[in-house]
């Protein structure tokens, strides 16, 4: 007799799926660190200002503000893509979405490679931004969609995982790619991630779950046989259609507002109010700007020169992304002995100590400091 399927672990083709939309979240983090180790060729021009053909070696930019402009256009396009997929996955699942908004990452790498000229860097940018902030829209439901009970955990934390993989080997990578005119390679790689994921996600399922929302009873059915391939799916797709039919009655005619003042029929504002601040606080304390501008904040303690590639400051760039990764596959085994809340707990602790540390260890130019931080 076949195995219920709610016991199973991964199967094949839930690996495979999980895998194509880990691209997504591994090409977000590619994005993230594209800017911090060439951060100095491209602003400053420290090693020298010439041409290649049409193309120059470097995008003077001038000032910090303007930097930080063309750093936060990446997080001002992911908020654009979270918001406009939206309606796309509502209406044509996440497959669709996953497929077609990666192809907006061939167009931001062209952009980004072929750019002579700052506004051109900036939209492309933004046009990535764009594309990861859709994928991470829809990755994680459809991860968590597609996933056994007893494989979530595992199967969320993959997500997490490809992001800081992407982080590190885009840091590995720009150790040797950094220099003119070689960082135009760095940024067209994420199209050449992109256009993978577009061609390889049609071969991949739509979320049961979201086709059961839809009433496409059979699709679903077909979609969860693949999913867990020779396992007995009855129970399960039965659980499925109760849950989603319980769902649509305590959810009809409610939104956003109506949830934040608990107005739905179970109260969700406290939940609500926890996860948005949590997220919030999360970026508003500055967190990620290790990840954009390590390689400078470490300069200013080792006062390496920036154009001997790569420099001190670089490769301790490097080793911090690789504690990040390795943290990272640890937080997943962690998170299964100690609970979700005392590791956010304890993380959030680490985070404050540490980044009182960096503050003296950056005004007293003492290096160790900086990078312990």
């Amino acid at each position: 007799m076949p195995v219920d399927s709610r016991s199973l672990g991964i199967t094949g083709f839930q690996f495979y799926c999980m895998s194509l939309a880990a691209i997504g979240s591994f090409n977000f983090g590619w994005n993230i660190g594209s800017v911090n180790i060439p951060g100095d060729v491209l602003q400053n021009c420290v090693t020298g200002r010439e041409y290649y053909g049409p193309f120059p070696s470097c995008i003077f930019v001038g000032s910090n503000t303007a930097w930080g402009v063309i750093t936060g256009s990446y997080a001002l396009g992911a908020l654009i893509g979270a918001v406009a997929s939206n309606p796309v996955i509502d209406k044509r699942g996440y497959k669709f979405t996953l497929s077609w908004f990666a192809l907006l990452n061939v167009a931001g790498a062209l952009l980004l490679s072929l750019t002579t000229k700052l506004p051109q860097f900036i939209i492309g940018r933004i046009v990535v931004g764009i594309a990861a902030g859709a994928a991470n829209n829809a990755l994680s439901t459809y991860v968590s969609d597609i996933a056994t009970p007893r494989s979530r955990t595992i199967m969320g934390g993959s997500v997490q995982v490809a992001c800081n993989l992407g982080i590190m080997l885009d840091n590995a990578i720009a150790l040797g790619l950094a220099p003119p005119p070689r960082w135009r390679i760095l940024f067209s790689l994420t199209g050449a991630f992109g256009l993978l994921n577009f061609i390889l996600f049609p071969f991949a399922r739509e979320s049961p779950k979201w086709l059961i929302s839809k009433g496409r009873m059979d699709e679903a059915r077909e979609s969860l046989t693949m999913f867990r391939k020779g396992a007995y799916i009855d129970a399960e797709f039965d659980e499925m259609v109760a849950i989603d039919r319980a769902n649509k009655a305590r959810t009809v005619d409610v939104n956003v507002w109506q949830l934040a003042k608990g107005q739905t029929p179970d109260n969700l504002r406290h939940q609500l109010m926890c996860v948005s601040a949590l997220l919030f606080f999360q970026q508003f304390s500055g967190i990620n700007a290790v990840i954009f501008y390590s390689t400078s904040i470490i300069n200013k303690s080792t006062k390496s020169n920036p154009a001997d590639i790569p420099t001190l400051a670089q490769i301790l760039s490097f080793l911090i992304s690789v504690a990040a990764l390795v943290f990272t596959v640890l937080g997943m085994g962690l998170g299964a002995v100690f609970g979700r809340r005392s590791l956010l707990m304890f993380s959030h602790l680490m985070m404050a100590i540490f980044s009182g540390i960096i503050v003296p260890g950056t005004i007293r130019s003492v290096t160790a400091l900086v990078v312990t931080a």
